[in-house]
């Protein structure tokens, strides 16, 4: 790749960036690198407008990396739920642990050294070392594939290893013309985020229109090029809905699964022969499949096991699915 193009494309994305970065709380004149590992972790799935609320919530109850690493995981989950995709909360309290019994609670320097963290891929790495360290790696994430994809016209598929090796490459190329990896990184984000978006992108504003591959081949909305995954899924659940008095029961998950450690109505086999469906189907849907979720009430007499009931004050304390703990509320037991 020319180096001039390179470089008058950081230089368009830096002032970008200059003019255009939003206030979010994580950023500061000398961010904290378990701020930025935070922010960065709940903002994988997550847009930011819905995600800085849990960012605030969650340090507000673990300030340190070391309050997280001792924290009730019950507790941490129940911060979590609404999030969606809890292995990142397990996995960032494992790597918080791992800290504080291999580093001494400070997060390494370095992307080869971070990498090695429980939960810190090679996205969440570059950032947190590039951020908070200046080192010359570039962040390749949703927003980066896209703009780098279409300006430079990349239609290899950003999720094939080819792809991932591509685009990192060229991204790592790109920041070593910087003078700040920090201001370049987070400026190529929030170009993608807020001008280069995925759908009704602002071409006819942008300054690198001119020079955009995509822009002027007509591939703006066929970049960048995804390679077709399997079909979606589709799964019943019945859940339990019993009561007693002012507790409900409610039963952990396991430690495998999409919920696992999460709390949720006991599960039936199949709808009861007695008892009624206290609302109309729900279907919640997952990244590849959807739930189709039924809630039935029905007393303790009809159940095959156990129960174990909870207060209202205790289930406030629970990590739960979201589709769970808006039925919880619906029900008045939030």
């Amino acid at each position: 790749m020319p180096s001039d193009l390179l470089n008058t494309f950081r230089i368009s994305i830096e002032d970008f960036y200059r003019s255009n970065k939003r206030s979010m709380p994580w950023r500061k004149q000398n961010p904290v690198p378990y701020e930025v590992w935070l922010s960065e972790v709940i903002l994988q799935q997550t847009r930011v407008a819905q995600g800085i609320p849990y960012f605030n919530k969650i340090l507000q109850a673990f300030p340190t990396i070391e309050d997280l690493a001792n924290a009730n995981e019950d507790h941490l989950l129940s911060l979590w739920t609404g999030l969606g995709y809890y292995n990142r909360a397990r996995n960032l309290q494992k790597g918080a642990q791992q800290v504080m019994r291999n580093h001494k609670g400070e997060l390494p320097k370095s992307s080869v050294d971070l990498i090695k963290i429980t939960g810190i891929g090679p996205y969440t790495a570059a950032a947190i070392s590039s951020i908070c360290h200046g080192e010359k790696i570039g962040v390749v994430d949703g927003n980066v594939f896209r703009v780098l994809s279409r300006f430079f016209g990349v239609s290899t598929p950003v999720n094939t290893t080819a792809g991932l090796k591509e685009f990192q490459l060229l991204a790592n190329e790109i920041v070593h013309l910087s003078n700040s990896s920090a201001g370049y990184n987070q400026g190529i984000m929030e170009f993608g985020a807020l001008h280069c978006t995925p759908k009704k992108p602002l071409c006819m504003m942008c300054e690198l229109a001119d020079i955009c591959t995509a822009y002027n081949s007509g591939k703006v909305d066929v970049l960048p090029v995804k390679k077709k995954t399997a079909k979606r899924t589709t799964e019943e659940i019945h859940f339990a809905v019993v009561t007693s008095e002012n507790e409900i029961a409610m039963s952990k998950r396991g430690t495998k699964g999409i919920w696992a450690g999460l709390y949720e109505f006991p599960r039936l086999e199949k709808p009861p022969v007695k008892g009624f469906e206290a609302v109309d189907k729900i279907v919640h849907k997952l990244s590849h499949k959807d739930l189709h979720c039924h809630f039935w009430e029905v007393t303790e007499n009809e159940m095959n096991e156990s129960l174990t009931y909870y207060s209202k004050p205790e289930i406030r304390n629970l990590g739960m699915p979201i589709i769970i703990a808006k039925f919880v509320e619906k029900i008045g037991f939030q």
